[in-house]
């Protein structure tokens, strides 16, 4: 980079936001902050890095409030029109040399003069996570898309870095006594990448980040006070070397602001405010993901045997990740308070919600935010192969639902989405089975028909089931709803069936003997009704007559 370059991240549009109209413009922080009520969301040219950015922005957020201190300071922000626009200009202004993307002594997000021992700089697919690093033939981008880009999308990508860069040997920077034959042996996926990450959004932009900003009391967050909770541009520049805190390196964030902003990496741009066109990426500061739950509030949390065993410890949460293999929303009764968190950790529950979903189930000021507000939990995350050392899938998925149905006073209406996704559950395993007796019986391969018939299950009931879901209301009558959803599953998956039976063939009608048993289409098909009717019995019952 050269001296006298520069590229101020407080003032430059840099931040892709999709406003209400449908178009997506880029802008500075304080234009953001400011047209957030006329704004959807931050987005990105991934939406792990809308991710990334929108928590960059609530650690802005954070400390340019000072909080929110508490509950009633989090209302008073709720009820005011807009956000505090001065209040974030005065804080940016305050940091602004920390934000020059091309300062020659804190350039942002950067270590100043970082080199490894050779003076090697990286091509920009280390930096850019939609190149699969070593097979540009599967990406978008060529030619001079992949030689030099601009400063803004620079930053972005930079931010993406900190936020969710694979693991695996990274360059080894000079000044790293971690470095071992000028090499950086892995030390884990930047902190975002181990979770499995759920944003709260709301109708606007302002909404979503109100919604996650949580206090730092009473959202049960171990969190320490507002004030020690620095980002990493209000700390010391960072160095080569592991961060340290009184001669020791920093194992925990104090906060928000320092957990959203974490140096996972040691990042130099190689370009200037004409293009950048290289990168050096090298270790930065671990963060376990042991036990992280008390602070980080956007990921639900499952309890792990192997990790209680390996640590010696009696009790060890780890970040609940995403699947590729299993749609959102069959995930639900992990993503719903199940009740005070300080309780669930003495008796050791099998899983955490996010705490901002328990954050936002607590809120009891109904009249600032209505039980029939509808919010949409959106599920991003990466999936990492090879050691995590490569980026294999992308996941990006959404629920829309009312606040009644995160309620933890009120858990009924949860608890009825819960039992929703488990009786579709089990008719789609119902169909499996449909799938593989008509192969059995027809001398096919059992395993492959039903797994082929547990996909289109679940890619039909999809549809259905987030409308029912966002159709929940708090004056919704339970047995009604669960006869609706039963109704309509019944119907999805009966008309799959048949599609099935009508399909297995000649020799699927004769049948066979299979474990000592005949078994043809006919037998199959009673099985599975059988078994639909466990499935959704409402579906299958007279009619719960009105006011019952």
């Amino acid at each position: 980079m050269t001296g006298s370059s520069s590229f101020d991240l407080t003032t430059e549009p840099w931040i892709p936001v999709l406003d209400v109209e449908g178009a997506v413009r880029e802008l500075s922080p304080v234009e953001v902050v400011e047209q957030a009520h006329r704004l959807v969301a931050v987005v990105g040219e991934l939406p792990t890095q809308g991710f990334a950015l929108t928590r960059l922005l609530l650690a802005v957020l954070h400390r340019a409030v000072r909080g929110p201190a508490d509950a009633v300071a989090w209302e008073e922000l709720w009820r005011t029109d807009g956000l505090p626009v001065d209040d974030v200009a005065r804080y940016l202004e305050a940091w602004r040399h920390r934000f020059d993307l091309f300062s020659a002594d804190t350039p942002f997000f950067q270590v100043a003069g970082l080199a490894t021992g050779k003076g090697e700089v990286s091509g920009l697919e280390k930096l850019i996570a939609d190149i699969p690093n070593g097979h540009a033939y599967f990406t978008t981008r060529a030619g001079a898309d992949l030689s030099r880009i601009g400063p803004a999308e620079a930053a972005r990508w930079l931010v993406h870095a900190q936020a969710f860069n694979p693991s695996g040997i990274k360059s080894g920077a000079v000044g790293d006594d971690r470095v071992k034959g000028g090499r950086g042996y892995p030390i884990g996926i930047a902190w975002a990448g181990n979770l499995g990450g759920v944003l709260l959004q709301g109708t606007t932009l302002r909404d979503t980040l109100l919604l996650n900003l949580l206090p730092y009391q009473d959202a049960e967050m171990e969190w320490g006070a507002p004030e020690d909770d620095l980002p990493v541009w209000e700390r010391p520049p960072i160095t080569p070397a592991v961060e340290l805190v009184d001669g020791i390196p920093r194992r925990r964030p104090r906060g928000p602001a320092d957990l959203y902003t974490w140096p996972s990496r040691r990042v130099r741009l190689a370009g200037d405010a004409g293009g950048i066109t290289g990168v050096l990426i090298a270790n930065g500061d671990p963060l376990e993901p042991q036990n992280r739950h008390t602070v980080e509030p956007m990921s639900a949390w499952r309890r792990s045997a192997a990790q209680e065993k390996k640590r010696g410890e009696p009790l060890v949460y780890m970040p609940k990740e995403h699947s590729i293999e299993r749609v959102f929303w069959r995930g639900l009764a992990a993503l719903l308070p199940q009740g005070a968190r300080r309780g669930q950790d003495r008796g050791g529950a099998q899983s955490l919600p996010p705490p901002v979903v328990e954050w936002l189930a607590r809120v009891r000021y109904d009249d600032a935010l209505p039980e029939e507000y509808p919010v949409r939990l959106r599920a991003v995350g990466l999936v990492y192969g090879s050691m995590d050392s490569v980026v294999t899938e992308l996941i990006d998925d959404e629920l829309s639902l009312s606040v009644a149905v995160l309620r933890a006073s009120q858990p009924e209406l949860g608890q009825e989405a819960v039992r929703a996704v488990g009786a579709a559950e089990h008719a789609v395993r119902a169909l499996t089975r449909l799938a593989g007796n008509l192969a059995a019986a027809g001398g096919r391969d059992p395993e492959g028909a039903g797994a082929r018939a547990g996909e289109l299950g679940y890619a039909a009931l999809d549809t259905p089931f987030r409308r029912w879901l966002a159709d929940l209301r708090s004056d919704s009558v339970l047995h009604e709803v669960e006869e609706d959803w039963h109704r309509r599953v019944a119907r999805i998956v009966r008309d799959l069936a048949r599609d099935l039976v009508e399909s297995a063939g000649a020799a699927a009608w004769k049948g066979r003997e299979v474990n000592k048993r005949h078994l043809d289409a006919a037998l199959a098909d009673i099985f599975f009704d059988t078994e639909l009717r466990k499935a959704v019995p409402r579906a299958f019952a007279e009619p719960v007559p009105a006011g019952r």
